[in-house]
């Protein structure tokens, strides 16, 4: 088309049409406009689908991650149950002299005792790539951005709840260790579980088990039932914030 205005603009140039020469040559230069609009268009196009693509790449990540907090929350939920209902247990026997108790305490509760550094593990690579990325601007303003800002915020409050309970426990067990606690607590549970216990070893157990430090951690622990509520809370986030991911890299 711009080879056939351009024979023609010589032709009238030739003929001395000066105002039709001005109309092709006005023609040909709309017609290179057009085209680079059109190319223009169409690397948009293509740029906007490899953005999405993209997008869609990080999102799909990001949806993997979650769905590995959510074993891991079931997983820390679970441990927490048996921790907080552990410690309530002790806390009962220790206040009622239940010494009848201790056998059943360490044999079905110790395992999920207050010193156990058990934490939420959450996978954020997913959620950090797309930060990095600069696609973050593409969810702008939308009920995805809300989601993912709203889970990943509880995700680090429950981060520092639970750095502030290891820490205090950490507290508790290097007082333990420093004054021989631990050390002296262990050769009297395995006299209580082969039932060699004497009344002066179940006596000194008794007297272990209100020392403050292993009183005090489990005091503590009794009351962390609220750690449940925020893992609760995580789980039905991560709910509507797969939903979201899904919604978005259908469409």
């Amino acid at each position: 088309m711009v080879k056939i205005f351009r024979k023609l603009r010589q032709k009238n140039l030739t003929n001395n049409k000066f105002s039709k020469y001005l109309i092709y040559a006005i023609g040909e230069i709309v017609l290179v406009v057009v085209g680079i609009l059109i190319a223009l268009y169409i690397n948009n196009q293509n740029t906007e689908k490899q953005d999405t693509i993209s997008l869609n790449g990080y999102l799909h990540n990001i949806a993997e991650n979650i769905k590995s907090d959510q074993i891991n929350l079931e997983q820390i939920s679970t441990f927490r149950d048996s921790s907080v209902m552990g410690s309530k247990f002790f806390m009962k026997m220790v206040e009622q002299d239940l010494t009848s108790q201790y056998t059943s305490y360490f044999s079905k509760y110790f395992n999920f005792n207050p010193w156990l550094d058990e934490t939420f593990q959450s996978n954020q690579s997913g959620f950090e790539a797309l930060k990095n990325s600069g696609f973050l601007n593409k969810i702008q303003q939308t009920q995805l951005e809300t989601e993912l800002y709203k889970y990943y915020s509880l995700v680090e409050k429950i981060k520092e709840e639970e750095q502030s309970l290891n820490n205090f426990m950490e507290e508790m067990e290097y007082d333990m260790y420093k004054n021989n606690i631990v050390q002296r607590t262990k050769p009297l549970i395995r006299k209580l579980f082969q039932s060699k216990a004497s009344e002066k070893d179940m006596d000194e157990l008794q007297q272990i088990l209100n020392y403050p430090a292993f009183l005090g951690s489990h005091s503590r622990n009794a009351g962390t039932s609220y750690m449940n509520v925020l893992y609760d809370q995580l789980s039905e986030n991560a709910d509507h914030l797969l939903k979201e991911i899904d919604i978005i890299t259908k469409d």
